[in-house]
């Protein structure tokens, strides 16, 4: 008995340390070179307790020959991020010309408030081998474009299913429906 209250007990102990995670998000509508592209990282504490002196870096998805930072900062400070809160960050950056960009690891550098163990968190679990293929905007402009055809295409494959299903309705109701005799 006094084995399993003791496995109980070595199991019950909690990780009482910072534990950062962070994520990239694409939030424009489509990657256009030479337009504003908006990116926004979110870092979660899951851990017990403060994370401080955060620092995320992303130098090496946005080199300054393909890039221009239009505003935010590749590297952001945080000076204490609390036990299961949330921290944000936005960039706003125009790729200089129309290619395909290997997206790099969001490497992000934490110290834990009570144990002061420095500890790093990256991307690179989802992000491996990931391209981003920024368009000019004449590929843009063909992807917006929403004409009357799509319409009479739409139109042309509901319509006669719509009429079908409408035509049996009607004929199967006047078939079988029952007559009542009023006395």
């Amino acid at each position: 008995m006094h084995l399993v209250l003791a496995i109980f007990a070595l199991l019950g102990t909690v990780d009482a340390a910072a534990r950062v995670l962070v994520e990239k998000d694409f939030i424009s509508m489509y990657p256009v070179a030479n337009q504003e592209n908006v990116y926004e990282y979110h870092l979660v504490n899951i851990g017990d307790t403060s994370a401080v002196d955060v620092v995320l870096s992303d130098r090496d998805s946005f080199p300054t020959d393909r890039f221009e930072v239009l505003k935010g900062s590749l590297d952001a400070r945080f000076a204490v991020i609390l036990p299961n809160a949330t921290a944000s960050h936005h960039i706003i950056v125009a790729p200089r010309i129309s290619q395909p960009i290997l997206e790099a690891d969001v490497v992000v550098d934490y110290t834990d408030s009570e144990t002061k163990k420095v500890s790093r968190v990256t991307t690179t679990w989802y992000n491996k081998g990931r391209f981003t293929h920024y368009l000019n905007k004449e590929a843009i402009r063909n992807l917006n474009g929403s004409t009357a055809m799509y319409f009479v295409c739409f139109g042309a494959l509901t319509v006669p299913v719509t009429a079908m299903c409408a035509l049996l309705y009607a004929y199967s109701k006047r078939r079988y429906s029952t007559i009542k005799k009023h006395n």
